[in-house]
């Protein structure tokens, strides 16, 4: 069996994606960190997040931002915002905190709320047992408390399904969620042809992140999605068919092995 090669990471990943010109539009303007792509995004969003290239399920992300009064914010995970009064003071901080590791600076989407706490969206696709691609399941993730992140476990937060989420955040109705649901689906089909050009997937979680006009943006994806954060749904169906759908295609490949052997 061939050795898996490596996974991307997010500035890699970020390039890969953007020279597909069906994802394109949804990535979020994304740049390695250094002091200078920092001061040029803050200047020109106002409001970025910082990400670690190999980071995953929002631990040590950070959210700067720009006050009205011209000072600067820091916001980091679950702690409270951080204030510095001058650059030099922002630039320290940050690089005692992002020295260890390798960076992205990327721009604040400005993820719709519910009850002013941020949201977005997981889409969960898996290969069935025909090794077929099938979108089974989407639910929202809204952050916690004072959180920068909408990780369930780091944030407190809590989900709900995406019906309920878009009519809290943009009063939709069910058939204007349901029109969301099928460009969400069509998004996770596309970013798992993307990847699959890369190397072969059984299960991938796309976080995409929907902004206050309704706009799709690619926020992060897994390759090892967490099934459980369906189960904290009220209605189990789409918890346990994910389950189902994942059993199957196990079954499956154990067969084919053994009829190979």
């Amino acid at each position: 069996m061939s050795s898996r090669k490596r996974e991307l990471g997010k500035w890699l990943l970020y390039k890969w994606f953007y020279r597909d010109v069906s994802l394109r539009s949804y990535l979020p303007p994304t740049r390695p960190l250094t002091t200078e792509n920092l001061d040029i995004y803050l200047q020109r969003y106002r409001s970025i997040y910082l990400k670690p290239v190999a980071g995953s399920r929002g631990q040590n992300v950070m959210r700067i931002f720009i006050h009205k009064d011209g000072t600067y914010g820091l916001h980091r995970e679950n702690e409270r915002p951080r204030s510095f009064s001058n650059r030099s003071e922002l630039h320290r901080t940050i690089l005692q905190l992002t020295r260890s590791r390798t960076w992205i600076v990327q721009r604040d989407v400005h993820l719709a709320t519910i009850h002013d706490r941020p949201y977005d969206v997981r889409v969960m696709m898996q290969k069935d047992e025909h090794e077929q691609w099938q979108c089974t399941g989407i639910c929202a993730k809204i952050a916690g408390p004072h959180s920068a992140v909408t990780n369930i476990a780091r944030s407190h937060g809590r989900v709900v399904s995406l019906a309920d989420a878009l009519r809290q955040s943009h009063g939709y109705t069910a058939w204007k969620s349901s029109r969301m649901q099928q460009k969400l689906c069509k998004l996770g089909f596309n970013a798992c042809k993307r990847l699959e050009a890369y190397q072969a997937y059984s299960e991938i979680g796309l976080d995409v992140g929907i902004d206050k006009t309704g706009k799709l943006w690619i926020l992060e994806e897994n390759t090892g999605p967490s099934h459980a954060l369906f189960a904290h749904l009220a209605d189990q169906r789409t918890y346990l068919h994910i389950q189902k759908v994942a059993r199957a295609r196990k079954i499956a490949r154990r067969t084919h092995r053994a009829k190979k052997g």
